[in-house]
């Protein structure tokens, strides 16, 4: 066992092996907060089992995923106007379809 000084003691050098955090992401951020201002059980279950991080990391990518799909849909389905000669209207475009395409995902996010 090793040992490292800590004012004139020796103490253990003691470590957890904890598996490193996934990132969450926008999504999963906003999956964290509405379970902890809605659901502050279940949350505090899901943290005490370790299984939170992964389950947002999980939302987040689905709601991605879920996002992008329905982006594509949106695409096909419509004209976009030319990004060289109208940027600023094909930013408004893009917009609206990246807010049409979060609306339905969001439902995924605040259910429980």
């Amino acid at each position: 066992m090793e040992y490292m000084m800590v004012n004139g003691y020796q103490i253990p050098a003691l470590t957890l092996n904890e598996p490193p955090m996934p990132e969450i992401g926008k999504y999963g951020s906003l999956r964290r907060k509405f379970l902890l201002e809605n659901a502050p059980m279940v949350f505090d279950e899901m943290l005490l089992e370790g299984t939170l991080y992964p389950h947002l990391a999980e939302m987040d990518n689905a709601v991605h995923r879920q996002i992008e799909q329905t982006m594509q849909t949106l695409m096909q389905q419509s004209t976009a106007p030319n990004r060289q000669t109208d940027p600023m209207g094909w930013t408004q475009w893009m917009n609206a379809l990246q807010s049409q395409a979060e609306e339905p995902a969001m439902q995924q996010i605040y259910s429980l």
